[in-house]
């Protein structure tokens, strides 16, 4: 039976303890492709995970859903949830905790079981993949956001300057997207970030990079981006909070790990590159700034 307290994403996590080898391939790929997995029939999640049709239905049992189409109305209604504003989400929540004298704590401790969240389901191959996406200095990467998370974007490409060349941070109208998008090419990476409430500007952006050959790297939450249908790598990380407004925090601590990351598989380049830095800082930084 589902914990009404945790997302299902969670509840598959905590449950593949008592699963089959081949069953475990069901999960993995239904948190992989969280929940674009169930979209299509039973089979098409069998050719996906190398398994029968009986074994994602054993999984599907184990899981605690009475059937796979049960375990997919589930996750629909779920990311129904992605279409809330924060007026809905606050009229939604238990505002006891925003009038507690411990709401400080309270919220903390909501961060807190996020990070352990996403720290217990993340996904090592997805993140090797961006890391060496990120990494890679023939390609120039291109750093996006939207209302609330082009503050990550920004952040992400004040770093990774430091790190490599070719890292540009896009900012600015959805005229501008139009002028920038000429230069895409098949050498190109987009991390983008969107989260609920997704934008359209962001997406349609992203999808015209696609099919100019750009990879796309997505940062998104647990109920995916429409950006997801096409981009080369997802990491997702879960927002939610006692707060109407969804945090950025899982999503800062992903841009830190894969910059840690960075910095340790490149030492030797990166150490050279911030030595130049610091020389050019030395000599022309009082003069120019």
């Amino acid at each position: 039976m589902m914990d009404g307290n945790i997302s299902i994403r969670d509840h598959l996590i905590a449950r593949s303890a008592d699963l089959t080898r081949s069953e475990l391939k069901v999960v993995r790929v239904l948190i992989d492709n969280y929940p674009l997995a169930v979209m299509g029939p039973m089979s098409a999640l069998a050719r996906q995970a190398h398994v029968s049709d009986p074994t994602v239905m054993r999984a599907v049992s184990k899981l605690g859903f009475d059937s796979y189409q049960d375990m997919k109305t589930a996750m629909l209604a779920e990311l129904d949830n992605n279409r809330f504003s924060p007026l809905h989400v606050l009229r939604s929540k238990d505002t006891e905790a925003f009038r507690s004298d411990n709401v400080h704590n309270v919220f903390i401790d909501g961060i807190i079981a996020n990070l352990t969240a996403m720290r217990d389901g993340y996904l090592p191959p997805n993140f090797r993949a961006a890391l060496d996406l990120l990494g890679r200095r023939r390609r120039y990467v291109h750093c996006l956001g939207g209302r609330s998370s082009k503050s990550l974007a920004k952040l992400l490409c004040g770093h990774l300057i430091q790190a490599r060349p070719g890292v540009t941070h896009i900012d600015g109208g959805p005229a501008d997207l139009v002028d920038i998008l000429v230069d895409f090419t098949e050498n190109d990476t987009l991390a983008v970030f969107d989260y609920r409430r997704y934008q359209d500007d962001i997406i349609a952006f992203s999808r015209a990079a696609r099919d100019r050959g750009t990879r796309i790297l997505l940062f998104t939450d647990m109920w995916q981006s429409p950006i997801a249908d096409f981009a080369d790598i997802t990491l997702s990380a879960p927002i939610e909070t006692v707060s109407p407004f969804d945090t950025l925090v899982p999503g800062l601590v992903q841009i830190e790990t894969l910059l840690a990351a960075m910095m340790a598989d490149q030492e030797s380049r990166v150490q050279s590159r911030l030595e130049d830095i610091e020389e050019i800082r030395e000599k022309y930084g009082k003069t120019l700034f």
